[in-house]
């Protein structure tokens, strides 16, 4: 990666603990998003991409459901060795984040405008007046229309798209150095979705902010991102830059979610691929290799030992599979 990286999680495990018993949805994953840069992470649900973001900002229930372990460096600082009360500094501030379903996410009983202003207010020593001018200029900057309008407004008054365009002006209020988009778009339909994707990539470009991007669409990634890692079963299995994992991918799920996107050149009568199986529960995790009871690859080697995530020779991927080189065509 070229740009210095303003996000470093290293080997983060996030523990949740249920009535089954401990289970861990983030199990030693690792992956940098760097200053300006937009990264993607990719995988079925239940992969541990919304855990990952989460964890991130420590959203969960740290006195009775989750704990962590391993580092999340953002600027220098280690989020895990925050007091509370320096993370409430730093949620909203530093690193917002963008929830995938914005009726549920926004206050149903405040204003757009008055809900922008309470961010503001809260972080910055500012001026209700002045956090009130600032709140319609941010609606202005996401592509709303009539802001000063639109700002006296409820939730429940604006389409899914204005209401996914508010959620984005309150996480840019703070101006934070990243953004963590989760599913920005899966509740949109098309053309309201193409208007969001170019909304963030031109905000990044403007402002210079980072951004770790959650989908399950391939498609978006190939478009938004300049890195992906792909998420199987809360690990990383395979990362690198968008072009080289998309043109020559090294783990078997990879290859597997490759296969079952639609292409414009393709025989539109003959049906897609899919990669055989599910994602299973957290509190059955194979022993081994995670994908091996789908893989085709899968020998007695993949159902009995972890591969660690690991670059190949000559390559800048880094791929969790013990038949990676057998893949890329350098091992028999």
């Amino acid at each position: 990666m070229s740009a210095e990286p303003i996000l470093q999680i290293n080997e983060l495990k996030t523990h949740f603990h249920t009535e089954r018993g401990r289970v861990t949805p983030v199990d030693g994953v690792s992956l940098e998003v760097g200053r300006g840069e937009i990264v993607g992470i990719v995988g079925e649900s239940g992969c541990g991409k919304s855990a990952t973001a989460q964890s991130v900002l420590r959203l969960f229930d740290e006195k009775r459901l989750a704990s962590y372990e391993g580092e999340i460096r953002f600027g220098g600082r280690d989020l895990l060795g925050l007091t509370p009360k320096q993370m409430r500094g730093v949620r909203g501030n530093e690193i917002s984040m963008i929830f995938q379903d914005p009726l549920s996410s926004l206050n149903p009983v405040y204003t757009i405008g008055g809900q922008i202003v309470e961010t503001l207010r809260l972080h910055r020593p500012i001026g209700r007046k002045e956090a009130a001018a600032k709140a319609i200029e941010l609606l202005r900057l996401t592509g709303i229309p009539a802001p000063e309008r639109r700002a006296r407004e409820y939730p429940h008054q604006l389409s899914g798209g204005m209401r996914q365009r508010v959620m984005i002006a309150i996480a840019l209020a703070c101006e934070p150095r990243l953004l963590i988009a989760d599913e920005p778009t899966t509740a949109l339909d098309v053309t309201i979705q193409a208007q969001i994707l170019e909304l963030i990539q031109d905000l990044n470009r403007r402002l210079g902010m980072s951004v770790m991007l959650i989908t399950h669409d391939l498609g978006v990634v190939a478009e938004t991102c300049s890195r992906v890692v792909v998420m199987y079963l809360g690990q990383v299995v395979e990362s690198g830059d968008v072009r080289d994992v998309f043109k020559a991918p090294l783990h078997p799920y990879t290859i597997g979610l490759m296969k079952a996107v639609p292409r414009l050149d393709g025989d539109r009568k003959q049906e897609l691929p899919d990669v055989p199986g599910s994602v299973p529960p957290l509190h059955q995790i194979p022993q081994g290799c995670r994908f091996a009871p789908r893989c085709a690859f899968a020998d007695d080697k993949c159902r009995s030992a972890m591969p660690e995530l690991a670059a190949l020779p000559g390559s800048d991927t880094r791929v969790r599979c013990w038949h990676a080189g057998r893949i890329a065509g350098t091992e028999d």
